[in-house]
């Protein structure tokens, strides 16, 4: 009887400590916070860039400026790598990108693909402003390009003459002979009698050059011999002989206009040999 009340006694002892531990367990168990586990949160970030395309990874806090965006800048608002080395290269051959529009000159970028990466595009107000001053600057070169100094043709040499439509430096060279073998021009109607010369470019040039006949160098027909009177073009042997047989009769002449009032050359002669004689110095 006393080893049946010792088996219970034992008994008794391992179901309080069954139910004590059951019960310790129970309290870790219900008590102790709970960490869920996430396949996708607990991958890495470089997991998640490496399965998800770049494409879809931009977020719209972030923006670049496309002038001075790097490669990886470019490839993370979107650009494919095509699209990056396109831009880069666009950059390094001097190009800029003044606004967002200006992205389309990538030839691989899609109005699709605009849409998608524009969001991310800033350009700073400085640049474009920077390339409005660029544009003024152009149209202001080009009004002054057209604006043509009038050249003064008793006077300027070839380079000057080359800045005429339509003069080269042959054209020019010619140009420059034959004031030097006349002494100057007195109208651009002389122009038709220059080799080379056409209608069409002598019209281009005559509302750019002025005609000093002041410049002009005049033979005195009261000093000069034969041979220096004669040799001008404008003025033939037998002038030259009437001229100068009539200056042995009077003497001296007073004024160049004496050779048609008296009849030594005609009114047309006159008219031509005028702006080329003098009587005195």
């Amino acid at each position: 009887m006393k080893h049946i009340n010792q088996s219970w006694v034992r008994l008794g002892k391992n179901l309080t400590t069954l139910i004590v531990v059951v019960t310790i367990a129970l309290f870790f168990y219900v008590y102790q916070p709970k960490t869920q586990y996430s396949p996708v949160l607990q991958q890495s970030d470089s997991t998640i860039t490496d399965n998800v395309p770049r494409n879809n990874i931009a977020k719209y806090d972030t923006t670049i400026n496309p002038n001075s965006a790097t490669f990886e800048n470019l490839i993370r608002v979107g650009f494919s790598e095509k699209q990056a080395k396109s831009c880069i290269k666009y950059r390094e051959k001097g190009g800029r990108f003044y606004k967002k529009d200006d992205l389309k000159k990538i030839y691989s970028i899609t109005d699709e693909d605009f849409l998608r990466i524009s969001p991310f595009i800033v350009i700073p107000t400085k640049e474009i402003k920077t390339q409005c001053s660029r544009k003024e600057l152009r149209v202001e070169n080009k009004v002054k390009s057209k604006e043509v100094t009038l050249i003064n043709i008793n006077i300027c040499d070839t380079t000057e003459l080359q800045k005429l439509p339509g003069i080269g430096s042959y054209r020019a060279k010619k140009i420059i002979e034959y004031r030097d073998k006349c002494g100057g021009f007195y109208s651009i109607g002389q122009f038709y009698s220059i080799y080379s010369m056409d209608s069409a470019t002598i019209k281009k040039i005559q509302d750019k050059v002025i005609f000093d006949i002041s410049q002009i160098k005049k033979i005195n027909i009261n000093t000069a011999s034969f041979k220096e009177i004669n040799k001008h073009p404008f003025i033939s042997y037998e002038q030259t002989k009437n001229i100068l047989n009539y200056k042995k009769i009077v003497g001296q002449i007073n004024s160049i206009e004496e050779l048609s009032e008296n009849n030594i050359i005609t009114n047309e002669e006159f008219e031509k040999m005028k702006f080329y004689i003098k009587t005195i110095d």
